[in-house]
């Protein structure tokens, strides 16, 4: 009786050992199912946080001034681009009025070196004037000693009004000079006139009261106030 019960306890511990390799026979041939991973449990320090808070607020704090700075920084920036543009601005409208001035003044400077020439000139030409006066004046009075002698008298003391008027130191250049022109142009007057008036003039020693009539330089009359006599 109790062999059969040992014998039956041997059958069924055979009988489990038999069911465990022949189990992990087989769970050796299945393929094996990966178990989902478990989640670790981390246990972490809460001042290490704490100081990672700190550390990153003051990074923060620390790129807000930053970022304050850059944009102080742009602002300048921008207001330095602008008073650049504006001093260019005003440089540029300062080159264009350089620009107006430096023509002005070479147009200046040559307008001087004209009346510098103009000077040394007329310089030249007063040093000059008081010989052409003379020539002037003996050519008229040699004309006039070969002219018809009308207005003698007249003629003569023109003559030596504008001499007198060369001679005297008062007198202006360009006085002097008018005064030989208007002798010049009067004496030229008597080439495009007619004209007749009353003389007296010396015929072979006889003094005789004329009516004087010229007609230009071409031909110089006389008649007597009786009528009785007529000549050139």
């Amino acid at each position: 009786m109790n062999n059969r019960r040992i014998t039956k306890m041997s059958m069924s511990a055979l009988a489990l050992l038999t069911s465990y390799f022949f189990g992990a026979a087989h769970a050796a041939e299945a393929p094996l199912i990966e178990e989902p991973p478990r989640q670790a449990t981390i246990l972490v320090d809460s001042s290490v946080i704490d100081r990672a808070m700190d550390v990153v607020a003051d990074k923060y704090s620390d790129s807000a001034q930053i970022q304050e700075e850059i944009s102080r920084l742009a602002n300048e920036a921008s207001s330095t681009f602008e008073e650049f543009k504006r001093a260019n601005d005003n440089l540029e409208s300062l080159l264009v009025l350089n620009a107006g001035y430096r023509k002005s003044i070479s147009i200046q400077e040559e307008q001087i070196r004209t009346l510098d020439e103009s000077i040394a000139g007329v310089e030249e030409v007063t040093r000059e004037i008081p010989l052409l006066m003379e020539k002037m004046l003996s050519s008229i009075e040699q004309f006039i000693e070969m002219d018809y002698p009308f207005h003698v008298d007249e003629r003569a003391n023109r003559i030596q009004f504008a001499r007198d008027a060369i001679d005297n130191p008062d007198v202006s250049i360009a006085e002097k000079f008018r005064q030989v022109l208007v002798m010049y142009q009067t004496e030229t007057s008597y080439g495009r006139t007619i004209e007749t008036y009353p003389d007296t003039i010396t015929i072979g020693g006889v003094e005789l009261d004329v009516e004087i009539a010229r007609y230009g330089r071409v031909a110089l009359l006389y008649q007597t106030t009786d009528r009785q006599q007529t000549g050139a």
